[in-house]
């Protein structure tokens, strides 16, 4: 797996609960494991500029594709990176990968499109641009 173009990766930890009856990862943990990476990178990345009991991101809408099955034992990352920023939204990319055979293999892949949020409002916003430019800034070329 090429991870050239994600900066943010944050070990995944396998729990017993998630194994389904074929042993593998259940499919709905997927969207667990997508939201740890989410909710670390945004907090690594706006770290001092936002305040998330006011303002912040909903997701909108989640897309997946499942790859390669993942079992208890396996050693699980998730790399996240914004693909895309719009006016008042902003397209994120998962990717959880696990080690086989001393290469990292893509499990599952996904997108997700989060919209930035006045909580207090209860209302869409658009993105701050002081939210952008660290966005830009961490990403570099790749948004």
């Amino acid at each position: 797996m090429s991870n050239s173009l994600f900066k943010h990766r944050i070990p995944i930890q396998i729990r017993f609960s998630d194994i389904d009856r074929l042993n593998h990862v259940n499919n709905a943990c997927y969207l667990n494991f997508f939201e740890l990476g989410r909710v670390n990178y945004f907090n690594q990345v706006l770290e001092g500029i936002i305040n998330w009991s006011e303002s912040g991101f909903v997701l909108a809408r989640t897309e997946m594709d499942y790859i390669e099955p993942v079992f208890l034992n396996d050693e699980v990352v998730c790399y996240t990176r914004t693909q895309k920023l719009g006016n008042k939204s902003l397209l994120v990319e998962n990717v959880i990968a696990k080690k086989l055979n001393g290469m990292e293999v893509i499990g599952a892949k996904g997108t997700g499109v989060l919209v930035a949020m006045n909580y207090k409002a209860n209302q869409s916003m658009i993105i701050p641009d002081a939210w952008k430019k660290r966005i830009s800034e961490f990403e570099g070329n790749n948004v």
